[in-house]
């Protein structure tokens, strides 16, 4: 178990992250007088710091500028670093400037009437053929955020709900700009709903909403991050409910037939206990007041929020984590590495890599498969495969931890 410093006290991280209200007394006292809260993810001395900050009405932890590299591989607060391939660097979707992100999304943030129906933005031609920065959908949006938030990472301990993700988020991209704009007032990551705090979350989405009203240059949009609790026709397209509100948003025909073609696999979530589907939604405030969907992506969870692509991977991460396995699950926003494996165990030396395969017989499948087989031997991982169409996931053999990760 992973825990917490803070004044003299300590906690568990996961008590701390997943519900910060009854901790705010000892988290302001030590934001006043120390400054920082202490990470007890490792063995190392002096502690990783951590920043405590003021969000309304209650305290969250964030990681401490350039420090990430000093939490444990399994820590919630350790990061990947991004990985580097020379000048092109600077024509990155996700970019990270003076240690705040700077994110560059294929969408149009302000309509107006010479605005498109589509909304990712392309150059006109006859325009300078100087090397333009590529912009990023916002599937890929939503994985870099968890994963830059630590989201797609299990210490081998504790447990995650949604309160815990909608803090890292929230503190993980509090001073981000996406497409040039301040995330604030941007973006609205939702807040698990509770009663003891009502005025403050109404209080907070209306804000929120206010700036979505219609003016005469256009209408501004924003950015929802939430957890989708049901979605179903409706007579102009489809709507979608956030479990985190009653809020309902609007999709036209043709959006919500391609929410449900690509995003099938997040959605087959929806209603099933042992299953999440998160969600991230562009939206823009109809002249009625209702909330419209532009775009919208969704991925697949497990009940921790850790991403899987598939309920085969559902089974396999709930697996590590019932044995108490520290493990995290690669995200492909960037694309850059020779291959994206579904998990990685961060508990055994050298890590050990879990690939998932659930398409067996198909021979594109196959042969990626076969490809990715070659470059792991040539790289020297160690690999364990579970094939879950032809057999058990019982009779999958993984290796015993390693003595300094218990």
């Amino acid at each position: 178990m992973i825990t917490v410093r803070i004044g003299g006290n300590e906690f568990p991280l996961d008590d701390v992250l997943d519900d910060p209200g009854p901790y705010a007394r000892h988290l302001e006292r030590a934001k006043t007088i120390q400054g920082f809260a202490e990470c007890g993810c490792g063995r190392q001395h002096p502690r990783p710091k951590l920043v405590i900050r003021r969000h309304r009405d209650i305290f969250l932890l964030a990681r401490w500028p350039e420090q990430a590299h000093h939490h444990a591989p399994a820590c919630p607060f350790n990061r990947q670093t991004l990985a580097k391939a020379g000048p092109t660097d600077n024509l990155d979707p996700f970019r990270v400037k003076d240690g705040n992100h700077d994110i560059r999304l294929g969408v149009t943030l302000t309509a107006t009437t010479r605005t498109p129906a589509a909304t990712v933005q392309r150059s006109a031609q006859g325009q300078s053929s100087k090397p333009q920065r590529r912009a990023a959908g916002l599937l890929a949006f939503l994985e870099y955020a968890w994963e830059q938030a630590g989201l797609n990472v299990w210490p081998g301990t504790g447990y995650r709900g949604w309160t815990a993700c909608w803090s890292q988020l929230t503190t993980e991209l509090a001073e981000c700009r996406i497409n040039g704009k301040p995330a604030n007032g941007l973006l609205h990551i939702l807040q698990r709903w509770d009663p003891g705090r009502k005025a403050e979350i109404l209080a907070e989405f209306d804000a929120w909403q206010a700036r979505l009203a219609p003016t005469a240059a256009g209408s501004p949009r924003g950015i929802v991050i939430g957890q989708i609790e049901s979605h179903e026709p409706s007579q102009y397209g489809g709507k979608l409910v956030l479990r985190q509100s009653r809020q309902r948003y609007f999709l036209n025909t043709d959006l919500y037939a391609g929410l449900q073609s690509s995003f099938g696999s997040a959605l087959s979530a929806v209603g099933k206990d042992d299953q999440r589907c998160v969600a991230v939604l562009l939206v823009e405030m109809s002249k009625g007041g209702y909330l419209r969907v532009v775009d919208v992506a969704a991925m697949l969870a497990n009940t921790h929020f850790l991403p899987c692509d598939s309920s085969y991977e559902i089974a396999m991460a709930d697996r590590l984590i019932a044995e108490r396995r520290a493990f995290r699950k690669p995200l492909r926003h960037i694309g850059r590495a020779a291959a994206h494996p579904d998990f990685v165990l961060t508990d055994v030396t050298p890590e050990t890599v879990i690939e998932v395969l659930g398409m067996t017989g198909n021979a594109d499948y196959d042969a990626r498969m076969a490809e990715k087989r070659v470059q792991y031997r040539a790289a020297g991982i160690p690999v364990i495969e579970w094939d879950a169409t032809a057999s058990p996931l019982a009779a999958v053999q993984l290796p015993p931890p390693d003595h300094q990760h218990q």
